[in-house]
């Protein structure tokens, strides 16, 4: 059984290195998603492991 993890990035210069922590953590990114107005954005990472 997976288990998931929805996380949200401000910024997007953190992407790579929230994605980076969570890879020695165990996690895989599954997908990524950006929401927002050209003023403000946030990022959504979906990552999983198996359990």
């Amino acid at each position: 059984m997976k288990e998931w993890n929805c996380v949200q990035v401000g910024h997007h210069k953190n992407i790579g290195k929230t994605i980076e922590q969570w890879q020695q953590n165990g996690w895989q990114l599954h997908t990524y998603q950006a929401q927002g107005s050209p003023a403000i954005v946030n990022h959504y990472l979906l990552f999983e492991r198996e359990e």
